[in-house]
C-alpha cells in the first residue's frame, strides 16, 4: 500500500509540473503577442540570420545538430546560437557558427540586446518542449524576431510550426524536415563534429604507446544513473577483453567516475580530461562501447562500429529513447533494454554482442 501510494503521489506530481510548465508557456505566449508574418516567406531572399538556442542541452544534441548548422552555413545563412556552459565548449570550435553565445540568467538582457540589432532574423527553437523551453520562449518574447520555427503547433508564439516529420522517430527526423522547409538538400544532413589540432595531437600522443593491433574505446557511465555499468559488469566486460591480446581497451568518461578502475596489461584509463581528446580516441577506434549517447552520436560522426546499450525509457512527448535518440546507422549494434537501469541488465547480452564485433573486426582484417 505505501509502495502504491508513493507512485500515484509522483504521477500527481508530475502531472502538475506539466500543467505548471503549459501554464507557464502560454503565458509567455500570450506576452510575446507576436503578429505572424507570412509562413510563404522566401526564405533565400529575406532571412539573412538564423538563432539557434541551446539551452538546457546535452552534448549530444549539440553533435546531432552540427551538420544542420554547416548546411544553413553553405547555403548562405548566418548561424547565431544561444547555448549554455553545458554545450558552449562543443560549438567553439566550428567554423560554421557566425557568431556564439553564452548564456546564463545573469547576462540574458546583454545578449538580447544584441540580438534584436539583427531584423532579419528566424528563430528556430528545435528541441522538444520541456522546461527549458521557458528560456526559448522569453528569448523569443525579449527579442522579436522576424519570423520564429517550432516542431510543436501548441503554441502560437511560432509562426510556423514543422509536423510532417514522424515525431516517434529519430531525432534528426525534425533536421531534415526544418532543411525541407527551408528548401534546402535534405540529402545534406549528416553528424559532423570539429575536433581542434591540439586535441587530436594529445590523443596521437596517447595512443602511440599502446601495442595492439586493435583499440576500443569502452565508456562505462553515461550522464545519468540509469545509464551507468555496475561495478560487476564493468569487471566482467573487461575480464573479455583481458582474453583478447591483439586489442587495447580505452576507457574513457569524466575523470571522477572512471579513476578507481584499475589499469592492466591491455587496459588503460584516459587521464586527458578534455572532451574532445576523447572525441579523437572514439574516431581513432577500431569498436566502440557505450551506454551514453553523446559518445554514440560520435561514433556516428565517425562512422565508427560500436556496442551501445539503452536503458529502456519513454521521453515527455511518448517517443522511445532508444528510437529517438539512438544510433541510426548500419555500423551501430544496438542492444535495447527492458530494464530501466543498465545494471540491472544480463550482461552476458552485451558481451555476446561485444564478441561478435571483435570477431568481425577481426574477419575483415584478415
Amino acid at each position: 500500500m505505501k509502495h502504491f501510494l508513493k507512485k500515484l503521489n509522483r504521477k500527481k506530481n508530475y502531472f502538475l509540473k506539466s500543467k505548471k510548465l503549459a501554464l507557464k508557456l502560454h503565458l509567455i505566449t500570450a506576452l510575446a503577442a507576436r503578429k505572424k508574418s507570412d509562413n510563404n516567406l522566401e526564405y533565400k531572399d529575406k532571412l539573412d540570420y538564423i538563432i539557434l538556442p541551446f539551452i538546457g542541452k546535452g552534448i549530444g544534441d549539440a553533435i546531432v545538430i552540427g551538420s544542420v548548422v554547416e548546411t544553413l552555413a553553405n547555403h548562405g545563412y548566418r548561424v547565431l546560437i544561444i547555448s549554455d556552459k553545458r554545450t558552449h565548449f562543443v560549438f567553439e570550435h566550428n567554423k560554421y557558427v557566425e557568431k556564439l553565445f553564452l548564456y546564463d540568467k545573469t547576462n540574458s538582457r546583454e545578449i538580447i540586446d544584441e540580438l534584436k540589432r539583427y531584423p532579419k532574423s528566424v528563430f528556430v527553437d528545435s528541441h522538444e518542449i520541456t522546461k527549458d523551453s521557458v528560456e526559448a520562449f522569453k528569448l523569443i518574447k525579449d527579442i522579436k524576431p522576424f519570423k520564429t520555427i517550432g516542431f510543436n503547433d501548441k503554441y502560437k508564439i511560432y509562426d510556423h510550426a514543422i509536423t510532417s516529420y514522424d515525431i516517434l522517430g529519430h531525432v534528426s527526423n525534425r533536421y531534415v524536415a526544418l532543411l525541407s522547409y527551408l528548401n534546402l538538400p535534405e540529402e545534406a544532413y549528416e553528424y559532423s563534429v570539429a575536433i581542434p589540432e591540439k586535441n587530436k595531437v594529445e590523443a596521437a600522443g596517447f595512443l602511440s604507446g599502446l601495442k595492439a593491433k586493435y583499440v576500443v574505446t569502452f565508456t562505462p557511465y553515461g550522464s545519468v544513473r540509469e545509464r551507468f555499468f555496475s561495478e560487476k559488469q564493468i569487471v566482467a566486460v573487461l575480464d573479455y577483453f583481458k582474453t583478447c591480446s591483439d586489442v587495447h581497451v580505452v576507457i574513457i568518461g569524466e575523470q571522477n567516475k572512471i579513476k578507481h578502475i584499475p589499469d592492466d596489461t591491455n587496459i588503460t584509463k584516459n587521464h586527458h580530461g578534455e572532451f574532445f581528446t576523447a572525441a579523437e580516441l572514439v574516431r581513432c577506434s577500431d569498436l566502440v562501447v557505450s551506454p551514453d549517447t553523446s559518445i554514440v552520436h560520435l561514433a556516428r560522426a565517425f562512422n565508427k562500429r560500436i556496442v551501445c546499450v539503452y536503458p529502456f525509457k519513454i521521453l515527455s512527448h511518448g517517443a522511445n529513447n532508444a528510437v529517438a535518440w539512438g544510433p541510426n546507422y548500419s555500423r551501430a549494434r544496438q542492444i535495447k533494454l527492458v530494464e530501466k537501469n543498465i545494471m540491472d541488465a544480463d550482461i552476458n547480452v552485451i558481451l555476446s554482442a561485444i564478441e561478435e564485433e571483435i570477431q568481425a573486426i577481426r574477419a575483415s582484417n584478415q
